[in-house]
């Protein structure tokens, strides 16, 4: 019995092959038992059996098999790809079921008449490994071609229903029909990145939202929409548990410390870009407050850059004295006329701004300026008397403080008028 023999010998037990197959599969490989009993009973016998049917009749023909009788296949694995069925746990069934028809081809060549069997095992290996190499490497390239578009699709999913929430619009129907689950609350974050914001070059710009969707496809649970030099992400906020349902009604719930999605989530795309990125937080306490949220968002992340501030995440609470500061009125107006006197003098200004961070410390500002203490004084000293307050005096201090504060906002975008990014 030669090769052809073989197979046509085997053709008959295709399906006893393909059974005990796919129960190597769900017993050893736990991403296949997640599959319903329809699917595994159903398609992956059915798909199973096929391929190794292919694989005996082109055996049989001495031959490998032909481009259209892959297609079948290769549409499989795009399949399992929609299944949610790891790519590796994939190829795995074509190792299995090489093996099944190699023990059966050993145990022939090992019979009691095997030298008169015909079978030559290298040349038998030889036709599996061509089989094999044929055919995965195709089935392989359809899985991650399939991934990606759904991967894509998941993406354009998340950013239709993040902009009809921040749109203001119900946005229930169309998660049942993307088929997500919205959650009812949401942090919004309005991030920018420095390096863009500083005019990184294409390819690099490109790199950096590459690693960010990266980061966010791994939390498919967040919405989001991007562009180039930053975006907006809608995170989950999970409900707090109220306590031992016991203790219901008996006393206040204890406070308890409320986590941060958001600032969790920043952390991992800092990690990932390589970069800090600068951003704004408000919680929006259902759908119809998202867009309301944005805009405060987009507020505080204005004020902040504004103001030159770290990067890292920010809410309104953080910088409700300086939002305050900033709204236009006659009250800023007063405020930035304070230092008017020193706007042709920069050098003053950046004294000015280096003696507040230092906490008034003279040493601390000289150094931070590189100049002699002596001339840091002789600055502080020009400051009283172009604006007639001193730096040194607390309550002058203040007043010097909050016009810092007016003028630098007045310098960038003032709060309401940045544009939100990515939307």
């Amino acid at each position: 019995m030669d090769e052809s023999g073989f197979a046509a010998a085997l053709l008959p037990r295709v399906g006893e092959i393909a059974a005990a197959t796919v129960a190597r599969l769900t017993a050893e490989i736990p991403a296949y038992r997640l599959l319903p009993d329809s699917v595994i009973d159903g398609d992956l016998l059915a798909n199973t059996e096929a391929v190794l049917r292919l694989f005996l009749t082109s055996l049989a023909e001495g031959r490998l098999p032909a481009a259209p009788e892959l297609a079948a296949p290769v549409a499989w694995g795009a399949e399992r790809a929609r299944d949610g069925v790891p790519l590796e746990a994939v190829l795995r069934v074509y190792s299995l079921g090489a093996g099944e028809a190699w023990k059966l081809a050993l145990a022939a060549t090992q019979s009691s008449d095997s030298a008169e069997s015909g079978i030559d095992p290298y040349l038998l290996g030889t036709r599996l490994l061509g089989f094999l190499g044929e055919v995965m490497p195709k089935v392989a390239e359809a899985y991650v071609r399939e991934q990606a578009d759904l991967d894509w699709e998941q993406r354009e999913h998340g950013r239709n229903l993040a902009d009809v929430l921040l749109a203001g619009r119900p946005a229930r129907r169309a998660a049942e029909r993307y088929g997500r689950t919205l959650a009812e609350r949401y942090e919004v974050v309005v991030f920018r990145l420095p390096d863009a914001q500083g005019g990184a070059q294409g390819g690099a710009a490109t790199g950096i939202l590459r690693a960010v969707r990266t980061e966010l496809d791994r939390n498919p649970e967040v919405l989001a929409t991007l562009k180039g030099e930053g975006g907006v992400l809608l995170v989950p906020v999970s409900e707090e548990a109220g306590g031992d349902p016991a203790q219901r009604g008996k006393r206040p719930p204890q406070p308890q410390p409320q986590p941060c999605p958001a600032r969790r989530l920043l952390a991992r795309l800092d990690a990932a870009t390589e970069l800090r990125c600068i951003a704004a937080a408000a919680t929006a306490p259902g759908h119809a407050a998202v867009a309301q949220a944005h805009t405060e968002a987009c507020e505080v992340l204005a004020l902040a850059e504004s103001l030159g501030r770290a990067p890292g995440l920010y809410r309104l609470a953080d910088l409700a004295v300086e939002y305050q500061l900033v709204q236009p009125g006659p009250a800023r107006d007063a405020l930035v006329a304070t230092l008017a006197p020193l706007a042709d003098q920069p050098h003053l200004l950046d004294t000015l701004r280096e003696f507040i961070a230092s906490g008034y410390r003279r040493a601390e500002a000289a150094q931070a300026l590189t100049v002699h203490r002596n001339t840091l004084t002789y600055r502080l000293a020009r400051i009283h008397l172009l604006t007639g307050h001193d730096a040194t005096d607390p309550a002058d201090a203040r007043r010097l403080t909050a016009a810092l504060t007016a003028h630098d906002a007045a310098r960038g975008a003032a709060p309401g008028t940045a544009p939100a990014p990515g939307a």
